[in-house]
């Protein structure tokens, strides 16, 4: 026996599919959570909102029309006053009214709208990043969820074995028992053990399906009572990567949007140029106050639009962008400081986890080797019951520690991992 707590640790590391009808591993739980998170719902909403704003600027640059309609009732109008002879002077009317269509078409409008499309864009990259953000967090709602019901799924294959073990002890006490060779109150106590431990499986059993019922919501499918939950294994190479978190990115990608909103702010100072026409009917024509019957008229030209005074107003939103980047880079390093530091913890309990098991295997191996012993005794009479079953709790607790620890060892990789965004 003196590998055999080595021999259990690798066992225990192994997944065995074919004890259970079904397997479960992290990676598809974590990937399934995810994948049907209300939360995804909104890359597609972002997509389309970003569509419509780009369609809507787009449009800018088609020809502008608008139908414009007019009447009014003048208190007063003009009138000369003087007859000319020869000269007919028509009235003009207090009733007047027009109707006219305007046309027109930007010429030049500064990058106006090239940038704010590149705006948008940014904007769509940096809400899709926040959304990944959102559902980076799932990770470790279910990496918490899936290592509890695999240190339940662990325990209660352990206690079966311990009662399996203790069952055929029993049996041959028994034997002794009815030949006489041993009092029956020893077989009692041995079969007091068997239920305690069949108890502590009861509730491990409902532990483990709190748990499973838990992280079938979150993955949105059933799991079943027998089903094997895999304990991921992790190559060494991988806990030497780089951190690689989607906050980092939706940092960047935000001051690439801050970036943006200041080039839209420099084209909106700069001179918009439009093509312009107008074609209407009035009563009297707008253009000519003498025609008072309803005419006909229209106007082609050009407009210049340029606000080249705005009392600073435009800088000083650049001013007030720049201090966001300023947050932004704040937040930034204050977010990679606390991962650094989270990183750290991880590691510390990676390498509490390994010395533990390591102690766990000698103490193992050594508790194994006084319950031999103390079986021996107890056949001859030497010791009573209870002092074995003292001795078979002992065991059953260092094959626990072993047990938890191992798993745990994983876990904190697999926690060490998923705080670098390498998981």
């Amino acid at each position: 026996m003196k590998h055999y707590s080595i021999i259990l640790l690798v066992i225990m590391l192994l997944p065995v599919s074919w004890t259970y009808s079904q397997t479960l591993e992290l990676d598809y739980c974590q990937e399934r959570a995810r994948s049907i998170s209300p939360i995804k719902k909104q890359e597609l909403l972002y997509e389309a909102q970003a569509t419509m704003n780009i369609k809507n600027l787009n449009s800018y640059n088609l020809p502008q029309s608008r139908l414009n309609g007019e009447y009014n009732y003048l208190s007063d109008v003009l009138n000369i006053g003087i007859d000319i002879p020869g000269l007919d002077i028509a009235e003009i009317p207090q009733n007047q009214y027009t109707l006219s269509l305007d046309v027109s078409q930007k010429i030049y409008d500064g990058g106006y709208i090239k940038n704010a499309k590149k705006m948008q864009k940014a904007q769509m990259a940096a809400n899709i990043k926040g959304m990944e953000v959102d559902l980076f967090e799932i990770k470790g709602m279910i990496n918490t969820l899936y290592f509890n019901a695999l240190v339940y799924q662990e325990n209660e294959k352990l206690l079966s074995t311990v009662v399996d073990e203790l069952q055929n002890q029993l049996k041959k006490l028994m034997s002794l028992v009815e030949n006489g060779a041993m009092l029956k109150s020893n077989a009692n106590i041995l079969n007091q053990q068997i239920l305690r431990i069949q108890q502590q499986i009861l509730e491990v059993q409902l532990g483990r399906k709190a748990v499973i019922d838990m992280l079938s919501d979150w993955i949105g499918e059933p799991i079943a009572p027998d089903t094997e939950f895999r304990l991921p294994l992790i190559a060494e190479q991988d806990l030497s990567q780089d951190i690689n978190r989607p906050e980092q990115q939706y940092f960047d990608l935000m001051e690439d949007n801050l970036e943006s909103q200041k080039k839209v702010l420099n084209a909106q100072i700069l001179p918009n140029l439009s093509g312009i026409a107008q074609l209407g009917i009035g009563s009297p024509n707008p253009l000519n106050y003498f025609e008072v019957d309803a005419t006909e008229y229209y106007i082609v030209g050009a407009r210049l639009k340029w606000n080249f005074w705005d009392w600073k107003q435009t800088s000083r939103k650049k001013k007030v962008l720049e201090i966001n980047k300023d947050i932004l880079s704040s937040k930034k390093e204050d977010f990679e400081k606390k991962i650094k530091i989270a990183a750290i913890r991880d590691q510390s309990n990676i390498e509490t986890y390994r010395q533990l098991i390591e102690k766990d295997q000698k103490i193992l191996e050594l508790q194994e080797d006084i319950v031999q012993k103390s079986y021996s005794q107890f056949q001859n009479g030497v010791i009573t019951s209870t002092d074995y079953i003292i001795e078979i709790n002992k065991r059953t607790e260092a094959q626990l520690n072993l047990q938890i620890h191992g798993i745990q060892k994983i876990q904190s990789e697999i926690n060490y991992l998923t705080t670098k965004g390498n998981l």
